[in-house]
């Protein structure tokens, strides 16, 4: 079962995320887990590995908001970034740069 402790280990910022949860741990641990679960990784994978742009920003950026209240920063600071380069619709290959979120996201994951 995650903890606050081994959030903060997984460089999670804790403090900003109870603080944005009433400072209630329960709720926030709560929290986490839907954050975590959400379908979006999967559509954003999918959407990437379709090369769908559209569906891919679409899944990103509902992520980000998910994510960036619950402060789980290694998956949010290149989150952030993918987000940006998908609403630009840049052309790049976004398997790279969604591999870290992929990552951190995998951490936490064995961890619930």
């Amino acid at each position: 079962m995650i903890t606050i402790e081994r959030l903060k280990e997984l460089g999670v910022d804790t403090k900003e995320g109870l603080a944005r949860c009433m400072n209630n741990e329960k709720f926030y641990l709560k929290m986490i887990r839907i954050g975590i679960e959400d379908k979006h990784f999967e559509m954003l994978e999918q959407a990437i590995a379709d090369k769908d742009i559209q569906a891919a920003f679409d899944s990103a950026h509902a992520l980000k908001g998910v994510i960036g209240n619950l402060a789980i920063t290694p998956i949010y600071a290149p989150l952030n970034r993918l987000t940006e380069m998908l609403r630009a619709k840049m052309n790049a290959n976004y398997e790279p740069i969604y591999k870290p979120i992929k990552e951190a996201r995998e951490k936490i994951l064995r961890e619930l």
